[in-house]
């Protein structure tokens, strides 16, 4: 055991010390979320299930965008690890031009997402309201690009701090920006539901500015030597091919829950109530495991110039534990808290008893989605991302969400079905993943660093 410890101890720490900032902005994001849900809460059940109708469609844009720029991360590790700064500065101009062409072709897809809103069967007198406080979260999509490109290229550098920094004051913008719209304070008109959607407009314009300032300054790009660094068509093309399958791999992920949304919205308002508050709830999980999975990436990308197996097995092992103990802690803090919780959103007992009793299943696949996670941390960190990003395909499409439809609507379980579906999709992508790593780390042992490959 002291052997063991001995050799996974330096593992833990480097991991933590790089996840821990990007969870405490993660946590900021949670309470802004959780802030929007019981402001909007405040003004009504409707106002709630619209937000929720129109969060659950941008989540689909919004998720495939952040999976395509964290492709900036694992290249940016392996440049900085090989001590390149050039390739650092290249990264950083072509992930610009990558990710606001992605900007570009989401805000497409949101436009047809707008235009699709009433065909999905949802209670009618929510469609006029969600577009409406849509139209506002679709346009920060451009500057939530811009700013994501410099966040995944600080930690492609170690460097999870500045992201945090930037998060977190652009988390306090948005929360007093929700009370000066939503409510009319300041001598501000009172926009209702359609003034959170413009106060996280401005925070992420905000994020975005803030984020180029800072990367001009980093003493990368304030080298005494100067040298002109132009985007090229190559190094554009080598991020989509890494980054449109890392964006089908979450995208796939939230695609569940997305769908199991809209099918909440097909069994009335009340389900679809409980749904966004439980769903709102998980993201306190999810962060805390998806901060370890970032940190994750940023050290196997690293540890793989080194060309030793072994290390990137202890770095995994290591933050695949980390994580089993967060969610050891986070599942009993939900069990014990499930009956009150649901009433920090509404007032409604009937939506709040439903909530409790989703709760219980979001307790049973908190393992598998941090264990998920944290594999798909490691394959990114290792530019793994066609195989992964098809093995999520098949474990969502092929067997969440056909098990969340006969669970509801074929044998009677109503919206604990639709839930039913989550812990059995993400059990299976968590054992996939596991025999995918095996296979690639195996496939590292002997492997020299010159001969491991930038990208998969």
């Amino acid at each position: 055991m002291k052997r063991y410890l001995r050799l996974h101890r330096p593992h833990y720490k480097e991991t933590l010390k790089l996840g821990l900032p990007v969870i405490v902005s993660q946590l900021g994001q949670i309470t802004v979320g959780l802030a929007d849900n019981m402001m909007i809460g405040q003004i009504g059940i409707t106002e709630l299930a619209a937000a929720s109708f129109a969060n659950t469609l941008f989540s689909l844009p919004l998720i495939l965008g952040m999976g395509f720029a964290m492709s900036l991360t694992p290249l940016v590790g392996r440049a900085w690890a090989n001590h390149d700064e050039k390739a650092v500065k290249s990264l950083w101009k072509n992930g610009l031009v990558s990710n606001s062409l992605m900007a570009a072709a989401l805000l497409l897809f949101a436009f047809l997402l707008y235009v699709t809103m009433p065909l999905m069967h949802q209670p009618e007198h929510l469609i006029p309201i969600s577009r409406q406080y849509f139209v506002y979260i679709a346009a920060s999509l451009l500057p939530l690009m811009v700013f994501l490109t410099g966040k995944q290229l600080f930690e492609g550098l170690s460097n999870t701090r500045t992201a945090m920094m930037i998060i977190l004051s652009g988390n306090v913008m948005n929360i007093a920006g929700n009370y000066i719209f939503i409510y009319g304070k300041l001598g501000m008109p009172e926009m209702g539901l359609n003034g959170a959607g413009f106060s996280t407009l401005l925070a992420r314009v905000f994020m975005a500015l803030a984020m180029i300032i800072i990367v001009q300054k980093h003493r990368i790009f304030q080298s005494k030597y100067k040298q002109r660094i132009s985007a090229t068509w190559q190094q554009v093309k080598t991020i989509y091919k890494l980054g449109i399958p890392m964006g089908i791999h979450l995208f796939s992920e939230a695609s569940a829950f997305i769908v199991a949304g809209i099918m909440m919205g097909w069994l009335g308002e009340t389900g679809l109530a409980a749904h966004q508050i439980v769903i709102s709830l998980s993201t306190l999980g999810f962060m805390l495991y998806q901060g370890i999975g970032v940190s994750t990436t940023i050290r196997i990308s690293q540890l793989l110039v080194k060309g030793n197996h072994l290390l990137l097995r202890r770095a995994s092992v290591a933050s695949t534990q980390i994580v089993s103990v967060m969610v050891l802690v986070i599942s009993c803090f939900f069990l014990l808290f499930s009956p009150v919780l649901p009433y920090l959103f509404t007032s409604n007992r009937e939506v709040a008893s439903l909530a409790t009793n989703l709760m219980i299943v979001l307790v049973i696949f908190q393992l598998f989605d941090g264990i998920q996670i944290i594999f798909a941390g490691i394959l990114r960190g290792m530019s793994d991302a066609k195989v992964p990003s098809m093995l999520t395909l098949f474990s969502y499409f092929g067997i969440a969400i056909p098990v969340s439809y006969l669970a509801a609507f074929k044998t009677g379980l109503g919206p604990l079905g639709i839930w039913i579906g989550f812990p059995v999709g993400l059990g299976v992508c968590a054992t996939l993943f596991y025999f995918r790593i095996k296979k690639m780390i195996a496939g590292y042992s002997g492997t020299s660093p010159a001969l491991i490959p930038a990208s998969k």
